[in-house]
């Protein structure tokens, strides 16, 4: 199984959250959190989990998220699952404008499933600092829903998404898409 964690481009507090979620697996000290922007869609191998990350508020979808979303092969969604979080700069989660309720619709929309509901970061306003206890909260999401998505494709083996080779797939390979 395949992880990739890619964040939208426009605050340094969710590249960090985005990092350590990363770090929920072993990567070799690598950094392997990427900026939406930054990948080709048809890089990703699958089966995976694909972690997608963006600031909350606003009305629209990050156009960085919403680019890599359009671009994703359909084989991708159906061979696939979502992990979608936001950061926030007020420590009360709200409901309106919440950028993991964009996510999960942007993804559904497009025939995609959700191995988690998604989850909300706080991370204060003006500065680049988060809080060690998001960080950590963080990182054991990204373990809890790494986890269920072993459980969910029966594969043990969970490997970091490098994003410079594509695999080609045979069509009696490409799994169905399940209504939940």
């Amino acid at each position: 199984m395949w992880v990739y964690v890619l964040f939208g481009n426009r605050t340094e507090g969710t590249a960090r959250i985005a990092r350590a979620i990363a770090a929920a697996v072993d990567w070799s000290n690598e950094d392997r959190a990427r900026a939406a922007a930054e990948v080709d869609p048809s890089a990703i191998r699958t089966p995976g989990v694909i972690f997608l990350g963006c600031a909350a508020g606003g009305s629209e979808l990050d156009r960085s998220i919403r680019r890599f979303l359009d671009h994703l092969p359909a084989r991708t969604f159906y061979s696939s699952s979502f992990a979608v979080f936001d950061t926030r700069t007020d420590p009360v989660p709200r409901v309106a404008g919440s950028g993991v309720r964009r996510l999960r619709r942007a993804v559904v929309h497009r025939g995609g499933r959700l191995v988690s509901p998604g989850e909300s970061f706080y991370t204060p306003p003006g500065t680049e600092r988060v809080p060690t206890a998001e960080l950590d909260r963080a990182r054991s999401w990204g373990y809890g829903t790494i986890a269920t998505a072993v459980r969910q494709f029966h594969d043990p083996e969970v490997r970091s998404g490098v994003l410079s080779i594509e695999v080609r797939h045979e069509p009696w390979e490409i799994p169905t898409l399940v209504a939940p």
